[in-house]
């Protein structure tokens, strides 16, 4: 009788514990803060474990072993990532279809801007790139290009289109294929049949299905590039954040006419995504083997940054809660600045913010910016 009356004391106990769990859990009554201060302390001894370990490996990797870059065979590595990019055709003759004028009161109230006019590209499988053309109304005579993430519409980019239009600067604003104000096309394929290439979460991966599917990516860019040299700009300055950021990487590495380019939380190197995937892995096309694999992302950043006036920047948030975050760029900040520092013209340098909390272009970012384009 005893032992019966221990044990539904015991049950009692448990049963009396798990519903006191319950209610600490959902009204954060004692010892919540307590639990949640040891839970957070566990979790931080963990992350600074895994990162030192991180350190270590990362630190003990010999660059040179995965860079082969010099000024003799540099214009040859260019060649080889346009030819993944575009095929044999890089698009160097190619215009926008059709560009008119149009108003947006998003814009209205930036002080300096004269117009706007819209671009219309039509690239293969009936994808279109479309953007904007902002004026301004006292000139610098230096156009400055603007390429929005994954976050959607450069809209999102709005403060840096208006601190560069105030500056005097022609903007062109662009959205990654599929956002923003493109189209989504329903796509009819020989091999995979009807594709509709969707607003998605992961709506990129259906471009690893086509031919030479970072083209899609690329080519908006090198067409208005084409159209701008009618307007004979003094220099050329591509700026993007986070998936734009990648493709201000790709775009400088084989198109040359861009002087000045900051991806701003951009990218990593492979070698650096591998051991911290979780936030830095990106979408297929940050991933894409065919290219990586003959062309890397270290050798990327040095094509985007030689020949005479031209330079990179590159810009992470430390803090950064989507993506890119952390101090990982020091371990090839030196390494590419001596690679760039090779060649007869080039300049290679990372600025890694410790204040900017945001996935964002902040405004001490947009100074620095401008200040390292003059």
């Amino acid at each position: 009788m005893k032992r019966y009356a221990i044990i539904l004391s015991l049950f009692l106990i448990i049963i009396l514990i798990f519903y006191y769990g319950i209610i600490v859990g959902k009204d954060k009554v004692f010892p919540y803060k307590q639990l949640n201060y040891l839970q957070d302390q566990v979790e931080k001894r963990f992350k600074d474990e895994n990162y030192t370990a991180q350190n270590e490996f990362l630190r003990e990797i010999n660059l040179n072993n995965l860079v082969d870059i010099n000024p003799s065979n540099a214009d040859s590595l260019r060649r080889i990532a346009r030819d993944i990019i575009f095929g044999k055709n890089f698009p160097t003759k190619k215009f926008p279809e059709k560009i008119e004028k149009v108003k947006d009161n998003h814009y209205s109230d930036i002080k300096n801007l004269s117009h706007l006019e819209k671009f219309f590209i039509q690239l293969k499988n009936n994808i279109q790139s479309i953007g904007y053309i902002f004026y301004p109304k006292i000139s610098n005579n230096r156009l400055f290009i603007y390429h929005q993430g994954h976050g959607g519409d450069f809209l999102k980019g709005i403060s840096t289109i208006t601190y560069f239009l105030e500056k005097g600067f022609t903007v062109y604003a662009f959205s990654m294929p599929l956002l923003g104000m493109n189209n989504n096309p329903l796509i009819s394929s020989k091999q995979l049949g009807q594709v509709q290439m969707l607003r998605t979460k992961n709506a990129h991966e259906n471009f690893k299905f086509f031919q030479n599917p970072i083209g899609y990516f690329i080519a908006p860019i090198v067409i208005m590039i084409n159209y701008s040299q009618l307007m004979k700009y003094q220099d050329i300055t591509m700026c993007g954040i986070s998936g734009g950021g990648w493709t201000t990487v790709l775009a400088a590495a084989v198109d040359i006419r861009i002087q000045y380019s900051i991806p701003v939380a951009g990218s990593y190197p492979m070698y650096i995504r591998y051991n911290s995937p979780k936030t830095n892995w990106g979408d297929f096309e940050q991933h894409y083997s065919e290219l990586y694999n003959r062309v890397n992302y270290l050798e990327l950043y040095v094509l985007g940054s030689v020949g005479k006036n031209r330079k990179q920047l590159q810009i992470f948030n430390k803090n950064d809660p989507c993506c890119f975050a952390g101090d990982y760029s020091k371990y090839y900040h030196h390494f590419i600045t001596d690679k760039v520092n090779e060649f007869d013209f080039g300049i290679f340098d990372i600025f890694l913010d410790n204040e900017n909390k945001a996935h964002s272009i902040s405004t001490d970012q947009l100074e620095l910016i401008y200040d390292f384009i003059n």
